[in-house]
Formats: structure tokens, sequence, C-alpha cells
């Protein structure tokens, strides 16, 4: 019984490490960084997060070495690399990374296409809303990630409360929406924000980005060998 306990522990704790690690994602991608977050990613050492993957790893050094070099300058750098790279400030022809499934996934590469609607849908299902004040696609990323994170936090607390079948839900929920709303576009995406964005540090993000994504499939499919 003590094992058994230790197990669904340490797994509750890798879902809030995975929960919190979405959330910071989301964050990159909803709006550009102010100084404070500049200060706080640079005061971490960000080549030694003993991460196991790769693109990950290269990803941190890319922002590390970034902001190794910070100045004054730093912060409208940035702030102008996310205006016209992922919000597409100023771009009338050439493709930039606008952070929506629909933009990726449809034909028309257009807002508001089926993969909202689904996503929408699924929200709905999980009592998930996004704030209308917003005025924004419920297909962003940064929303994205965040459904991942809320649903991730809730196979945490079923964990630690014993609910095991609660557990097994939720995580089988994370695992339907990261296979149908961001391992299908999430490489397509990272292509092309590392193809027109302007600082090492955003290409950086984009390596962290995808790096995490396909990790986080193999963690939950291990997860899922105990839970379901």
């Amino acid at each position: 019984m003590g094992a058994y306990r230790e197990t669904h522990e340490d797994m509750a704790r890798e879902a809030e490490t995975r929960a919190s690690f979405y959330r910071t994602l989301a964050s990159l991608y909803f709006k550009e960084l102010d100084q404070a977050g500049i200060d706080a990613l640079s005061n971490e050492d960000l080549t030694a997060t003993g991460v196991d993957d790769e693109l990950m790893e290269e990803g941190y050094a890319d922002m590390a070495a970034y902001l190794k070099h910070r100045d004054g300058g730093t912060r409208q750098e940035l702030a102008t690399d996310f205006a016209g790279a992922i919000l597409a400030a100023g771009s009338y022809d050439d493709r930039r990374a606008t952070p929506y499934e629909s933009v990726f996934t449809s034909e028309s590469g257009l807002l508001m296409q089926e993969a909202r609607d689904d996503v929408y849908r699924r929200f709905c299902e999980a009592r998930v809303a996004v704030d209308e004040g917003l005025r924004t696609p419920e297909d962003h990323l940064s929303f994205e990630f965040e459904f991942m994170a809320a649903q991730a936090g809730e196979q945490a607390r079923a964990l630690h409360a014993g609910d095991t079948a609660a557990a097994a839900s939720a995580l089988r929920t994370q695992r339907e929406f990261h296979r149908d709303h961001l391992l299908n576009w999430i490489d397509a995406y990272c292509d092309c924000l590392q193809s027109c964005a302007q600082t090492r540090f955003y290409r950086g993000v984009a390596k962290l980005t995808r790096g995490f994504v396909h990790m986080d499939e193999d963690m939950m499919d291990d997860a899922a060998e105990t839970l379901c």
C-alpha cells in the first residue's frame, strides 16, 4: 500500500509540474514580455534546467544566450518581435506565426474554422470558458495550453485525493486533446515561428515549445500505463 501511495504521489507531482510548464508556455504566447517577466527569466539559469530533451535544451540555450546580452532596449526589441512574428503586425503577404490552430489546419488559413469549433465544444464539455472580454477565438495556442494545464491540475488533485478514476478521466481528456489539437499543428507552427522570428529568444521559445509538446506525449503515455 505504501509503494502504491508513493507512486501516485509521484504521478501527482509530475502532473503539477506539467501544468506549471503549460502555463509558462501559455504566458509566452498570450502577450509580449514585460520588464518583470524579462528580469525573472534572466535571473533563472535556463542552461541548468536538467530537462531530458535535446530540443528543449537548445531552446533554453537560445533564450539564455539572448537574455545574457539584455540592455535598455531588450523589452522593446522583444515586443517588436512578438508583434511582428506572433501578432502579424504590419504583415499582409508574408506568413506569420499567428497562434491559432484554425490558421494552420484549415484549407483557407483563416480564423474561426473547424478547429475552433471543436476546441470550443471540448471546453464546454469540461466546463471551461474563455473570458468573453478577450474577444479571442478558443483555438489560440495559449488557451489550448491553459486547458492542458487545467486538466493536468485536475489529474494531480485527484491523485492526491486517492481518486484514481477521476485522475484517469482527466488524463484521457488530456491525451485526446493533445492528440487532436496540439500534435496536429505544433510542428508547422513552430517551423513558422522559427523562420519569422527576428530574435534568438523567440526562436528558442519555438524549440522549447515543440520539444515539450512532443515530450509530453511520452509522459502521458507512461502515466496511462498505470492509470488507464
